[in-house]
């Protein structure tokens, strides 16, 4: 079996809806205080209008008979001279799934290096994400790809 990496087409967004599903469903277990059970980030016409929209880029790891097995969903944001802080261009990956059936195959590996040259070809200083400290296989596989802690988020729980 060989994987392609290349743009989302709208005929590919049951599949990425499917897919938006099993990350909803981690991010329930992983904080339920938090995220409710059910549904996804995105319906099915929220990705079909992402997919049409120039400003963000959804790349879909897809098999031989072009089923989609994994995507990355980014968008390139420009960060404007504030005080301080310097104005760059990054690339901000919003979302990051393989579907169950095709993990460690390398796919996850592939798309993300896909991202990362669409950012490079765009000018982009950074390629940055955010990831939950409960979801440590996908902090590993981050690091594993060469991404380093940027900053931490910290929290209380007061209930």
């Amino acid at each position: 079996m060989t994987t392609r990496i290349r743009k989302a087409e709208k005929k590919d967004a049951k599949k990425l809806s499917e897919l938006l599903v099993t990350i909803a469903q981690l991010h329930h277990e992983g904080r339920p205080d938090i995220y409710g059970a059910g549904g996804a980030k995105y319906d099915i016409t929220d990705v079909e209008k992402k997919i049409e929209n120039t400003d963000e880029l959804i790349l879909v790891a897809v098999n031989d008979d072009d089923v989609v097995m994994g995507y990355t969903m980014s968008k390139i944001i420009d960060v404007e001279e504030n005080g301080i802080l310097l104005g760059y261009r990054k690339m901000y990956i919003d979302d990051v799934c393989v579907d169950s059936s095709a993990r460690k195959l390398g796919i996850g590996r592939k798309l993300m290096e896909a991202t990362k040259k669409e950012a490079e070809n765009s000018g982009c200083h950074i390629v940055e994400l955010n990831v939950w400290a409960f979801n440590e296989s996908a902090v590993e596989f981050y690091k594993s790809c060469g991404m380093t802690v940027q900053r931490m988020y910290m929290e209380y729980v007061l209930d």
